[in-house]
């Protein structure tokens, strides 16, 4: 099971739920690129590695948020993995980035120009593969996952056809809340979704943000035509 979305969209917060579900493992991102098979047995180790857990007859979840982590058609005709795409309002995304910045104190992050060229990037990469799955996916927007749980998480466990319901409450792991496994902020680690106000404070140009707002409505459109 893959997670295709891009930084700051939820998408640690999705793992972690979907990886204190009994029927999946995995709850951070790999840092693979999928070109065929040993990737997927490389995939199964590092999962062992952390979680010292059976992985047999269980989901096994990595999350893609990078177009330099390659997903090869091979893989999707062996695994016929489950995914899920994960697409973030522009606007919250680059705030979110940038206040990141701060967090690891990197540059790169704190420029809202490096923020939006990623964002369009990643989301013509999340279009491409939206079209080589045809429809076999399931969509979320990152707003819905916190305004409406409930519905969200419902229509997520009978999707992947869980025993148990997946619920908002999730488990703390070893790589929780470390960078380059996720988000690095503290909240991660409160063990529960809940909605943020976010970073009002932070000021995007206006003309960033329409480069995002553009790319947002191209990738989501192409999402949701591609469900029908």
């Amino acid at each position: 099971m893959f997670i295709f979305s891009h930084m700051r969209s939820r998408s640690s917060v999705l793992s972690h739920i979907l990886g204190s579900n009994p029927g999946i493992r995995g709850y951070s991102e790999l840092q693979l690129s999928y070109s065929g098979y040993m990737s997927l047995i490389k995939m199964r180790f590092l999962l062992f590695k952390d979680l010292k857990c059976r992985l047999r007859d269980k989901y096994l979840l990595d999350k893609i948020l990078a177009n330099h982590l390659l997903f090869s058609d091979k893989v999707f005709e062996i695994a016929k993995p489950k995914v899920i795409f994960l697409l973030r309002e522009p606007q919250s995304t680059i705030r979110s980035i940038i206040h990141m910045g701060y967090i690891i104190n990197e540059e790169w992050y704190k420029n809202p120009l490096n923020a939006i060229d990623y964002y369009c990037a990643r989301l013509s990469g999340l279009e491409e593969y939206s079209r080589k799955i045809a429809g076999n996916y399931f969509f979320i927007e990152s707003d819905d996952l916190v305004d409406n749980t409930k519905y969200i998480l419902d229509g997520l466990t009978k999707w992947l056809s869980l025993k148990e319901p997946l619920d908002k409450k999730y488990s703390i792991f070893r790589n929780t809340g470390k960078p380059g496994y996720g988000d690095p902020s503290g909240r991660i680690k409160s063990g529960i979704l809940e909605k943020t106000e976010g970073y009002p404070d932070i000021k995007i140009p206006p003309e960033v943000l329409k480069r995002g707002e553009d790319s947002y409505k191209k990738c989501r459109d192409a999402l949701l035509k591609g469900m029908f």
